[in-house]
């Protein structure tokens, strides 16, 4: 007896692509596109909870908190010396390891503790910098954006400089042609004269 087919409830869900293709109306927007149909607007941007190539993620930037004990000094309002601290941090860091190394050449037995130590300090050290990443992408925005404006300068300087030379080169040009359209005219009469008076004579 041949076996029968599952029904379609019990058939296993298709799996969706993991690289969908885009969605139709991307036509709207390639070159030559029929401009009489009012291409529709760009999607708005996400905000919360989505998912990327099945993975859910999220649009909220959340800093991880710090574990373990906090070494660096934060001000009554909240503001910290990052430089300060970063440079304090980094000498304790030096010494820990200093340390770390004394303890595993006379106490080896001791070595965790010492390891402790010397991951909260890189841990205060990298929770700083995670403090940091706002500032260094709203600098490294402003460097790209200079960057961009003196580019945009410099060719437009580049521009005048052209212009002003076809401008120099057009005067130029034009001088040349009525010293040759004077020449000219001058010549012509210089030959009816001559011919004027061969025909005198």
């Amino acid at each position: 007896m041949a076996a029968q087919a599952p029904p379609a409830a019990q058939q296993a869900p298709q799996q969706q692509a993991l690289y969908p293709p885009p969605p139709p109306f991307y036509r709207l927007y390639r070159p030559g596109a029929d401009g009489s149909v009012d291409a529709p607007l760009p999607p708005p941007p996400v905000e919360g909870a989505y998912q990327q190539f099945g993975i859910a993620d999220s649009t909220e930037v959340v800093l991880p908190p710090l574990t373990g004990r906090q070494l660096f000094e934060a001000g009554p309002d909240g503001a910290i010396d990052f430089r300060g601290e970063l440079l304090a941090l980094h000498r304790e860091l030096v010494a820990q390891v200093l340390e770390l190394l004394a303890v595993l050449t006379d106490k080896p037995s001791m070595w965790a503790r010492q390891v402790e130590n010397t991951s909260a300090v890189l841990r205060n050290m990298q929770h700083l910098c995670n403090l940091l990443r706002p500032v260094q992408a709203r600098q490294t925005l402003l460097h790209t954006l200079r960057g961009e404006l003196e580019q945009r300068q410099a060719a437009a300087q580049e521009l005048r400089d052209v212009a002003a030379a076809a401008d120099a080169a057009l005067a130029g040009s034009a001088e040349e042609l009525a010293a040759a359209a004077a020449a000219l005219q001058q010549a012509a009469e210089a030959a009816g004269g001559v011919a004027a008076a061969n025909g005198a004579g």
